[in-house]
């Protein structure tokens, strides 16, 4: 058997040539940057065809708008909570401290008593460090305004002082206590000096109290330095004393705008302060002095 032969053959080869580019009149990249409704407009669609889509994309817009809005409020709202746990986290820390305020200034009001308190100075000076190491601040708004009040049926305003007190974390989150009060009545202090003490006096107030701050009595030797010093108690050398007392005399034996002059203008503020003592007994010697004025008219 004879082996069969294979002839070879040749047979074309089809070559795959590229297909010629195609028009780009409707390209997806071209429509994309085109809106539903212009599209639409070009491509022939009737007027309800484009008002449907029109009213379509109207709604799309505004659900996204609304998701944007939407996702901006769940940020807020997390950032929020994120702040509040931050702010309790470190007041934790910040109360850890254990810091406590020494009365340290010694208040003698004469017939009405006397007493120990802390100093607003020395309660900043204290409190400042350990809040700021923590990431807080303190700070505070004073206004001196006036406040309806009511006696027998009157009405009236009176002064009267605000204070706002803020206690603020470095996240953001923040706390406010709001005290108010009349001004003081020391009769040896102007009336604007007498809102400045009740205005010191709220700001300490609230410090202590948003912070969560204690103040202690100072210790037995260090009160008897100062008592024995004469500091806090504004006490003047004897002679002296007598001296301002003899010259506010005889200011009240002219009359109440007499002792007003003398006790405004003469007086150093710790003068007044250590006479304030005698000021009851001033006032109404210069009252008995104009009503004899007026008996003699």
């Amino acid at each position: 058997m004879n082996p069969q032969t294979l002839e070879r053959t040749d047979t074309p080869v089809l070559e795959l040539q590229p297909r010629p580019a195609q028009p780009l009149a409707e390209a997806p990249q071209q429509r994309s940057e085109l809106s539903v409704v212009q599209y639409l407009v070009q491509s022939g669609a009737s007027v309800e065809q484009v008002q449907a889509a029109l009213e379509l994309q109207v709604r799309a817009d505004n659900h996204k708008l609304e998701m944007m809005r939407e996702k901006r409020r769940m940020d807020e709202e997390d950032r929020k909570a994120a702040a509040i746990l931050a702010f309790r986290r470190d007041f934790a820390a910040f109360t850890g401290e254990n810091i406590v305020i020494p009365k340290s200034k010694y208040v003698d009001r004469g017939k009405a008593g006397s007493f120990w308190q802390a100093e607003w100075g020395a309660v900043k000076s204290l409190l400042a460090p350990a809040l700021s190491k923590h990431g807080f601040s303190l700070r505070h708004n004073e206004v001196f305004g006036s406040k309806k009040w009511t006696t027998e049926g009157v009405e009236s305003d009176i002064p009267w002082v605000y204070v706002t007190c803020y206690l603020e974390h470095k996240d953001g989150h923040s706390e406010r206590l709001d005290l108010e009060g009349p001004p003081g009545d020391l009769s040896a202090n102007t009336p604007v000096q007498n809102m400045q003490a009740t205005g010191s006096y709220l700001k300490r107030q609230s410090a202590l109290a948003i912070t969560g701050t204690a103040t202690a009595d100072e210790d037995d030797e260090n009160k008897m330095r100062k008592r024995s010093s004469g500091a806090g108690q504004g006490s003047q050398d004897e002679g002296e004393r007598e001296s301002l007392l003899d010259a506010g005399r005889d200011a009240a034996m002219g009359g109440m705008q007499s002792l007003t002059d003398w006790w405004g203008k003469k007086l150093t503020a710790k003068q007044r302060a250590d006479l304030s003592g005698e000021s009851p007994g001033l006032r109404k010697a210069a009252q008995t002095a104009d009503a004899a004025k007026g008996d003699a008219k």
